[in-house]
């Protein structure tokens, strides 16, 4: 039996060897602050696609130049760049998305990215 069955097996049992964990009403909530002159931020809920940035740039392809490149986030750790166009497809870390994401120039950093990976030709 592991640890944790263990301790759920203890906690179950109700004689007090083991407190279980209730969360407090006080506990912090990580939400982000809103930037001043911005309004409020959204945090990403991760399901739906995005085709604009935080600050409202419409996301464009970096190949066929047009405003039809969207962001999927298959999981939390990762962000594919698509287009539905052209069929571009660029993978990165969900690190790498929310970088771009939080720039002023969101598509020029999509295409300097896109030609370091040699997904493009300059």
């Amino acid at each position: 039996m592991t640890d944790k069955l263990k301790v759920q097996e203890r906690i179950a049992r109700g004689d007090g060897s083991v407190a279980p964990h209730h969360e407090s009403a006080d506990a912090k909530k990580s939400v982000p602050e809103p930037v001043p002159g911005e309004g409020k931020i959204e945090p990403h809920d991760r399901e739906s696609e995005v085709t604009t940035s935080i600050r409202g740039v419409a996301l464009v392809c970096p190949r066929c130049k047009k405003s039809t490149l969207h962001a999927e986030f298959p999981d939390h750790y990762e962000a594919w760049a698509k287009c539905s166009e052209c069929g571009f497809f660029m993978g990165m870390s969900n690190e790498e998305w929310h970088r771009m994401e939080n720039s002023s120039n969101i598509n020029e950093k999509i295409k300097k990215m896109a030609v370091k990976r040699a997904l493009l030709k300059d």
